[in-house]
């Protein structure tokens, strides 16, 4: 019985340990007296939210990628898969390694499944233009482990476009 009592004590005690474990800085942040001196139980929003919730009530929503830089179009848009260095993954899905793929020497590959999508893959080309895809090709075939020659062109990526797009949002209920 006292064997039982210590344990359910000693179970007690670390239930409350993550307790503690609260920030403190948390606290104080919503803390913080307002110019009129009343406390706030606010706190200030990041830059990025700000935005986010601009484009939430109205503000200018952009429905392409806008950047032509191919590294920043591979951390937005490939990286959550590949990994932020090429590295691939095996999780959820197997995403391939993109660093030292011998499969990049040529831009043709690249090109290909960025605009069409590949098995779970899913297609970028209805919302990135031939400057983009070229940008993330040239990335691809200079970056990441890779020391190929950037040999896409803006010819070939329009080639690499179906000649029919397919509606993204309709494709998989039709």
């Amino acid at each position: 019985m006292r064997q039982t009592f210590i344990t359910a004590a000693i179970v007690g005690m670390l239930g409350t340990l993550p307790l503690y474990a609260q920030d403190d800085e948390v606290d104080t942040r919503a803390a913080q007296e307002t110019e009129t001196g009343e406390t706030s139980t606010e706190v200030e929003a990041r830059p990025q939210e700000r935005e986010i919730t601009a484009m939430a009530d109205g503000g200018e929503w952009v429905e392409e990628y806008v950047s032509e830089d191919g590294e920043e179009l591979y951390q937005s848009l490939c990286s959550g898969c590949h990994m932020a260095d090429g590295s691939g993954a095996v999780g959820a899905g197997k995403y391939p390694a993109l660093s030292g793929n011998p499969n990049l020497e040529f831009a043709g590959y690249a090109t290909y499944i960025i605009i069409n999508g590949q098995a779970a893959m899913p297609s970028f080309g209805h919302f990135l233009d031939d400057k983009q895809v070229l940008a993330i090709t040239d990335y691809l075939q200079t970056n990441l482990g890779n020391d190929y020659e950037a040999d896409g062109t803006l010819d070939a990526v329009a080639d690499a476009r179906p000649a029919e797009p397919v509606d993204q949002n309709t494709e998989e209920h039709e």
